[in-house]
């Protein structure tokens, strides 16, 4: 790219993986060949090396960064991208705990460690003089991701853990994706903004699978556009 851009590494999740749900294969889920970032790198010529994986949590996430820093990674751009995992819960136990010890419950990351963790992937990036990039994570269905969660689970139990509304699976996650977005500006962080792309979707409902917090092949080729669009805006920091 003219900006100088040419290798990316990605350390992300399922999303940048490229996962998708309720497909009919019988697996829990299916891996596409055409994730958004395969899709944007055939489009613009980029050397892409995707280090994300289903269900990675930020720490594992990080854990793998500062692995291949140590291998001395050679990329112009690091994209991080977490989040969706760490505000989650573990379901079934949530699904088996008294309604009065649901404050002994937390997420599987919170949210202060999550930042912090996020500040240090920053950190070492920049002093391997590789560019940090932020991505946020797409928006869940929250009615979807609700119905899926509780496959299996007491949902009455899981109903008034999330004080009755799926709504509020939605405004956890949101809070998540906002405070990212918050320490990147306060820390003067590139971020591709994917969570509001998403949402200027006329429905982005139909960009997601069913279960609500991945995107469709669709989800991921309208995810492709947006890197497109933003990538070669992106300011090479070294």
């Amino acid at each position: 790219m003219e900006n100088g851009i040419n290798k990316i590494s990605a350390y992300g999740d399922s999303i940048l993986k490229g996962a998708v749900t309720g497909t009919g294969s019988g697996h829990l889920f299916d891996i596409i060949e055409d994730s958004s970032l395969v899709l944007a790198s055939k489009s613009m010529g980029f050397e892409l090396n995707n280090n994300s994986v289903f269900g990675s949590v930020v720490s594992k996430t990080q854990r793998r960064l500062n692995r291949d820093l140590e291998k001395g990674i050679e990329c112009d751009l690091a994209i991080i991208e977490s989040g969706g995992n760490d505000c989650d819960y573990d379901w079934a136990v949530v699904s088996g705990t008294d309604p009065k010890d649901f404050g002994t419950l937390a997420p599987r990351t919170t949210l202060a460690e999550f930042i912090r963790m996020i500040d240090e992937m920053v950190k070492s990036l920049r002093a391997a003089r590789i560019t940090p990039l932020i991505m946020t994570m797409p928006p869940l269905v929250g009615d979807w991701w609700f119905d899926h969660i509780c496959e299996g689970h007491d949902k009455e139990n899981i109903l008034k853990f999330v004080e009755g509304s799926p709504y509020r699976l939605y405004q956890n996650h949101e809070l998540y994706a906002n405070a990212l977005f918050e320490y990147a500006l306060k820390n003067g962080v590139q971020v591709i903004d994917m969570r509001q792309a998403m949402l200027a979707a006329p429905n982005y409902r139909n960009l997601m699978c069913k279960d609500g917090i991945h995107p469709n092949e669709e989800g991921y080729k309208y995810m492709a556009k947006i890197w497109e669009e933003k990538l070669p805006d992106v300011k090479k920091e070294f």
